[in-house]
């Protein structure tokens, strides 16, 4: 697959965040334990983590903003999921525009 600069670019931008959301390890913590139990609140997840609420909710949000995590509200209560599908697929597109572009 042949692409131009701009697709990579384009790419690049696209998963940007999702970089930013995988390359700490707290916040890998969360996506691994998320998937064994979804579905976990802020202070379910914090005594998991054994890291602060502030801090644990800090991580949730930048993985929110990437995509990887998901929200459903119950009450006051927020129950959070991991939905890592588009990230990987956008991942996926940087990989297929690199190697396009590597090709060229």
């Amino acid at each position: 697959m042949q692409c131009d600069e701009s697709q990579l670019e384009a790419a690049f931008e696209d998963t940007r965040d999702l970089f930013v959301a995988f390359g700490d390890r707290y916040r890998q913590e969360i996506i691994l334990i998320l998937g064994k139990n979804p579905n976990m609140t802020v202070k379910e997840l914090s005594l998991a983590l054994e890291l602060s609420r502030p801090a644990t909710s800090h991580h949730i949000k930048i993985l929110k903003q990437a995509g990887l995590l998901g929200e459903r509200k119950e009450g006051v209560r927020r129950y959070y999921y991991p939905t890592l599908h588009d990230g990987f697929m956008k991942v996926k597109e940087l990989i297929e525009a690199a190697d396009g572009w590597i090709g060229k």
